[in-house]
C-alpha cells in the first residue's frame, strides 16, 4: 500500500458549503493508501473484495425510498438510512430503528455485512484507533443500538448526491467516518480534501476511513454518462444524540405513552372551534 505524507497548507473554512472544484487539488489518490500526518497514520483509502462490491452494487440498484432530483443535472437522488436513529422531537419521539430496516430487509443484512467488512478493515489499518473508537461508542451507547458489536449504530446509502463541502457535524465525536463507494458509467465524483490539496478518486469499490468530524471534505461534481449511470456512498458512522437513547424496551413503551396522550387531548379538542381552542378551552375539560 503506498504511503502518502500529508500536511495542511492552508485553511479552507470559507470553502464549507461551497462545491469542490478542481483547482482545490493537485494531487488525485487512485491506490490503494495509507495517509500518514507527523508520523501517524491518521487515514486508510482501499478497495474491498468483489463480493462486498457486488453487495453495495445490489442495495445501489435496488433501494427506494425518498427521491428527489438535483436541480444541476435532473438526475434522480435517493437518501436511505438503515440501522439506527435517535429521538427527535414529536416526528419521532423515540429512539429506534429505521423504517429502511423493515421494508428493505434484503438490503438492510447486506449492508450490515457491507458494515462488517468495513470494520474489519478498520481494526486491521487502523487498530489502536478503533478500539479506542469502539470503546468510546461502547461506553457512551445503548448496545441495542449496535450491530454485531461493531462502532457504527447508522448506514447511509445516499445515491447520486454530490455533497458540497462540510464537516460531519452529527457524528459521535472523536468517531471516524468510514465510506464505500459503489458508482457505474460515471466520472468525476471525487471526495476532495482542499486544506491537504488532495483527492480520492472513488472509483468502483474503493473505501475511505477518516476523521469527517475534523477534514473539510465533499464531492467534486461528476458526469452521467450511460442511462443505467449512478454513483452511490455508503456512510457508516456513530450519531452522537444516540448517546440520549435509553434501552429500546424503555424508549418503546416511552413512545407508547405518548401516542396515547396524543390521542387523548385530540379527543378532547376534536369538534373545537379554532376560536375556542386558541383561548385554551381544552385545558377545561
Amino acid at each position: 500500500m503506498k504511503i502518502y505524507e500529508i500536511k495542511k497548507t492552508k485553511n479552507f473554512k470559507e470553502l464549507i458549503g461551497t462545491q469542490p472544484l478542481r483547482e482545490h487539488y493537485v494531487d488525485l489518490i487512485k491506490e490503494p493508501t495509507t495517509f500518514v500526518f507527523e508520523g501517524k497514520v491518521v487515514a486508510i483509502y482501499d478497495k474491498v473484495d468483489e463480493k462486498t462490491s457486488k453487495k453495495a452494487k445490489k442495495i445501489s440498484l435496488t433501494t427506494k425510498p425518498n427521491k428527489s432530483k438535483r436541480q444541476s443535472s435532473g438526475v434522480p437522488t435517493i437518501s436511505s438510512v438503515f440501522g439506527a436513529i435517535p429521538k427527535n422531537g414529536v416526528r419521532t419521539p423515540s429512539c429506534k430503528g429505521t423504517l429502511r430496516n423493515k421494508e428493505e430487509k434484503s438490503n438492510f443484512s447486506l449492508i450490515t455485512e457491507v458494515a462488517e467488512t468495513l470494520s474489519k478493515n478498520y481494526k486491521k489499518f487502523l487498530p489502536n484507533q478503533y478500539e479506542e473508537d469502539r470503546k468510546n461508542v461502547f461506553s457512551s451507547i445503548e448496545s441495542d443500538y449496535l450491530f454485531k458489536g461493531m462502532p457504527f449504530t447508522t448506514y447511509n446509502a445516499n445515491k447520486n448526491q454530490l455533497i458540497k463541502y462540510h464537516i460531519d457535524r452529527g457524528n459521535l465525536k472523536g468517531v471516524m467516518s468510514n465510506v464505500l463507494i459503489s458508482r457505474q458509467g460515471v466520472s468525476g465524483g471525487e471526495l476532495v480534501f482542499p486544506e491537504y490539496g488532495f483527492a480520492l478518486a472513488q472509483e468502483d469499490g474503493f473505501y475511505s476511513i477518516f476523521d469527517g468530524q475534523k477534514e473539510i471534505h465533499g464531492v467534486a461534481d461528476c458526469k452521467f454518462v450511460s442511462p443505467d449511470a449512478y454513483r452511490c456512498s455508503f456512510v457508516f458512522y456513530t450519531l452522537e444524540q444516540m448517546k440520549h437513547c435509553k434501552p429500546y424496551l424503555q424508549e418503546m413503551e416511552a413512545e407508547k405513552n405518548h401516542f396515547t396522550e396524543k390521542n387523548k387531548n385530540r379527543s378532547k379538542t376534536f369538534g373545537m372551534s379554532k376560536q375556542d381552542f386558541l383561548k385554551g378551552k381544552y385545558k377545561e375539560l
